[in-house]
């Protein structure tokens, strides 16, 4: 049970952590992949560092809880940060989740309960049994090579798969803006990776291990994958809204350590057919979450509303209108005064008032 407190607590520093981003990098110039190092130099700011700082403890925090605790054990813990996710972005920063959103949101949860539940329909055994495991850091000490970029490579190599085909912006007249989902993704399947591989430099330390967890790839590939997640979801933060690019950077990255950490430390999965099905249905839904959410924002009300009252009448401009030199004098000088008797009807470009034209007499 002490796991499980560390594991909620590790979700609720994580919405903190991602509420100090958002403020922090809404008072900075744009970013970009681009060029790393000019946006490394932005956000290189206090408010910046210290919700680097709080991340990295929500890390400590989570590793320190799923040393002991399964994986799947804790997904109730993340979707339940969901819920204080959508109220701070609601009264927070005014955001306001369409029907399709909430509905993609509500997947996410189903998918983490559903996974959840397999450990319930076990071979009935104690929910305190199923909620401990051991012998996670002997496949973690001898971690081999391929293993490590199976899990790393796939985690650089979806954010370009995402950028460069499935969501790059379209110009023209009809383009709208994305939610950014691929930020979210890219940021969650790195930030994943960075949860998979410091929970493996957790365990070891938890055995034992001291500076022998440097000859392992664990702590580098740690703080790589932990940098270029941090500047993703950053960028997204900055671009999108909050509570969008939080929640799938949840799903994804959840799903990826569930995943990752089948592969590299064993995680145990249910050999029983109903238990099985609901652990592989509860990564489906997960997908489908992913899948839910709406690419583009919606339109503004106002646009919607021009939309339907129709296009607007086209107005033929004028005639331009001739624009004279400024004299060799500029500044312009003071008009002198009118003299009695004659009415002005208006000033020159140079400053001076025009007088109507003598009339000629008439014969």
């Amino acid at each position: 049970m002490h796991a499980v407190v560390l594991a909620c607590a590790a979700q609720a520093v994580y919405i903190v952590a991602f509420v100090m981003f958002k403020t922090a990098v809404g008072r900075i110039a744009p970013i970009g992949g681009r060029h790393p190092l000019r946006a490394g130099a932005e956000l290189l700011r206090p408010r910046w560092l210290a919700a680097v700082a709080l991340l990295i403890g929500g890390f400590a925090i989570s590793a320190a809880a799923l040393v002991t605790l399964p994986v799947v054990a804790a997904l109730p813990a993340y979707g339940l940060s969901l819920v204080l996710l959508l109220v701070v972005g609601m009264s927070g920063f005014g955001e306001r989740p369409t029907s399709r959103e909430w509905l993609a949101a509500g997947v996410t949860v189903a998918a983490m309960a559903t996974a959840a539940l397999s450990l319930l329909a076990g071979d009935g055994g104690s929910l305190a049994g199923a909620l401990h495991r051991t012998g996670g850091a002997d496949p973690a000490g001898a971690l081999p090579l391929w293993k490590a970029g199976l899990v790393f490579v796939p985690s650089l190599a979806v954010p370009i798969w995402m950028f460069s085909v499935r969501d790059r912006p379209v110009a023209g007249r009809h383009a709208r803006p994305l939610t950014g989902i691929a930020y979210g993704v890219g940021a969650g399947v790195l930030l994943g990776a960075t949860e998979a591989f410091g929970l493996g430099t957790a365990m070891l330390l938890a055995d034992g291990a001291g500076f022998g967890v440097l000859a392992t790839p664990h702590p580098y590939l740690f703080l790589l994958a932990g940098v270029l997640g941090l500047g993703l979801v950053s960028i997204g933060l900055q671009r999108c809204r909050l509570t969008i690019i939080v929640t799938v950077v949840t799903v994804t990255a959840k799903t990826h350590l569930l995943l990752s950490a089948t592969l590299l430390f064993g995680e145990p999965w249910p050999r029983e057919a109903a238990p099985f099905g609901l652990r592989v249905a509860g990564v489906l839904l997960a997908v489908l979450a992913l899948l839910a959410f709406p690419r583009h924002e919606r339109r503004r009300a106002a646009a919607a509303a021009g939309t339907a009252a129709g296009p607007p009448r086209a107005v033929r401009p004028g005639p331009p209108v001739p624009q004279s030199p400024p004299p060799a004098g500029w500044p312009l000088r003071p008009a002198p005064p009118v003299p009695p008797g004659v009415r002005p009807v208006g000033v020159r470009p140079d400053g001076q008032w025009t007088v109507p034209p003598a009339r000629r007499a008439s014969r």
